[in-house]
């Protein structure tokens, strides 16, 4: 008999859809024009559409990294750069509409990928390139709180951070 998902592994799967709604929902409603804005301060570099293109590559590389973990156990995985900052000519001609599009279906691919397994598929392991072995559930989190620090930041960026930086 296979042991069931824990809590633990249900609240990752209910955190990553909530914060990916949250995400979609800040940078859908923007147009083109506001979505290329450049930022300022800690965010220079990024623009919301930037943040959007980013959020949808790293989350098709690490859906990358899941589906080696839960086929080949063991084997080795790519590094998935969450620092990246993409090229202004990387999104020259994407809409904030089809990068948003294209993030929401990938972590539809992901959550639907993560939906179901067991508490041992949960820790599984692959071996990454800088951190040796890890485990698919610290992968999770990884993406979990990658998603938390570009909500704070588009949030920042759209003036609606609460708590102002130092």
């Amino acid at each position: 008999m296979q042991e069931a998902p824990t809590s633990s592994d249900r609240f990752l799967l209910k955190a990553l859809g909530e914060a990916a709604g949250e995400l979609r929902g800040l940078l859908w409603t923007k147009g083109d024009r506001q979505a290329r804005e450049p930022g300022e301060g800690p965010d220079e570099g990024w623009c919301l559409l930037a943040i959007a293109v980013h959020l949808q590559d790293v989350e098709q590389k690490t859906g990358q990294q899941f589906e080696t973990i839960l086929r080949r156990p063991y084997a080795p995985i790519r590094n998935v750069d969450l620092d990246d900052i993409p090229f202004p000519e990387d999104y020259e001609y994407v809409s904030i509409d089809e990068a948003v599009s294209g993030f929401a279906y990938a972590r539809q691919e992901t959550s639907y990928s993560l939906w179901g397994l067991t508490r041992e598929e949960w820790e599984r392991t692959a071996v990454h390139p800088y951190r040796g072995e890890v485990a698919l559930i610290d992968l999770v989190r990884d993406l979990y709180k990658h998603d938390l620090e570009h909500l704070w930041q588009a949030r920042r960026m759209l003036g609606l951070d609460p708590v102002p930086r130092r």
